[in-house]
């Protein structure tokens, strides 16, 4: 995979899951997400860019501590690259693990693990 897209794939993933505007962050995500994506939480499975930018949406309004950010960079691997961050909560830190699959330059699944930070 191209390191410049790697590295779009990254910046704008966080800038997204950062975003307040819901118009600007519907315009990140689909710069990287296609339309139909689907995000996997060992919770629940979100099945379009509108869940996963309602659900993000949903976050930054309920915590306004929460901030996400970069941990180490991105890795590709064939059609698939894992991003791991931190992502700051009024109830503490996390690590996460995002795990993207990638079809036709677009992330088409999203697998999000998680686990406090220690």
């Amino acid at each position: 995979m191209d390191e410049k897209l790697l590295e779009e794939l990254q910046n704008i993933h966080v800038a997204a899951w950062n975003e307040k505007n819901r118009e600007k962050r519907e315009e990140l995500l689909r710069k990287i997400y296609a339309e139909d994506v689907k995000m996997y939480d060992k919770e629940f499975i979100l099945h379009s860019l509108k869940e996963v930018s309602d659900f993000v949406g949903k976050l930054l309004e309920e915590d306004p501590m929460f901030d996400f950010s970069i941990a180490k960079p991105i890795e590709a691997l064939q059609n698939s690259a894992r991003f791991f961050g931190h992502i700051r909560t009024s109830g503490g830190m996390l690590n996460s693990m995002d795990f993207f699959l990638i079809e036709n330059g677009k992330v088409q699944h999203l697998y999000a693990f998680m686990e406090p930070a220690v």
